[in-house]
C-alpha cells in the first residue's frame, strides 16, 4: 500500500513516502482514450453551494498522459466528495484525495510524467507530485497566481479554469497556520469521517463531471 505526502512549496518540494515502494506505471499502463478536448465541472459546497462551479478546460495534447488519467478519474467519480485539503493563499489550492479510503488504494499507481508544454500561470490546473520522477497519481492543484517557477521543476499543467476562479479563491483554508495543509496520510487512511471531525469548516467537491 502506498501513501504519499505532497508538499509543493514556492521554491522547493518536500517528499515523504509511507509504507511501501514506489511503483512506476509502465508503458503498458491502461489509461483511457480521452477526447482531444474536454471540460470538467467541479461543483463545490463553497458558500453552501451558492458559488458557481469551477469549470476546467483540458486540451489532451498539452499533457496526454495526465489528461487521459484525469478523464478516467472524473468518469469514475473519484473526485466526488473530495476535500480541498490544502489552501495556500497567493499560491495554490490542492485536492485529489478521495473521501473513501478504498478509492485511494485503487488509484495509487503513479503515471508517467508529461513534458511541460504550458506554464503554471494563474488559473491552470496541474498534478501534484513528489520530488521523484513519474510520481503523479490523483492529487491536483489550481494555481492562484502565476507560479512559473514550477515549470522548470517539471509540473506540467493539464488545463485551465474558465469559470469559477472566484469560487476557488474563497475555498476555506483548513490550516491557516501551516502551508502544508492537513495530514494527508491520515486523510487517505480514514477518509471524510476523519477530516470532517478535525476540520469542520472544510470545503469539498460535491460532484465532478465531464461536460
Amino acid at each position: 500500500k502506498l501513501q504519499f505526502l505532497y508538499f509543493i512549496e514556492r521554491t522547493t518540494i518536500k517528499q515523504k513516502m509511507f509504507r511501501g515502494v514506489l511503483l512506476l506505471a509502465t508503458a503498458a499502463c491502461a489509461w483511457g482514450q480521452a477526447p482531444a478536448q474536454y471540460a470538467i465541472k467541479f461543483e463545490t459546497d463553497v458558500a453552501n453551494g451558492t458559488m458557481p462551479a469551477i469549470i476546467v478546460n483540458v486540451t489532451t495534447s498539452d499533457a496526454p498522459v495526465g489528461a487521459a488519467h484525469l478523464y478516467d478519474l472524473v468518469k469514475a467519480g473519484f473526485y466526488d466528495g473530495a476535500a480541498f485539503f490544502r489552501v495556500v493563499p497567493g499560491f495554490v489550492v490542492q485536492y485529489g484525495i478521495a473521501g473513501t479510503p478504498s478509492e485511494n488504494r485503487k488509484w495509487a499507481t503513479p503515471i508517467k510524467d508529461d513534458p511541460v508544454k504550458l506554464s503554471n500561470v494563474k488559473g491552470t490546473l496541474t498534478y501534484a507530485a513528489t520530488s521523484a520522477p513519474n510520481s503523479r497519481t490523483t492529487q491536483i492543484f489550481i494555481n492562484y497566481v502565476d507560479n512559473t517557477n514550477l515549470d522548470k521543476m517539471g509540473f506540467a499543467p493539464i488545463g485551465h479554469v474558465t469559470q469559477g476562479m472566484d469560487t476557488a479563491v474563497k475555498i476555506f483554508n483548513p490550516t491557516p497556520d501551516s502551508s502544508n495543509g492537513v495530514n494527508q496520510a491520515m486523510y487517505e487512511e480514514f477518509g471524510n469521517t476523519w477530516i470532517q471531525s478535525h476540520y469542520p469548516g472544510i470545503n469539498f467537491v460535491v460532484k465532478a463531471t465531464i461536460v
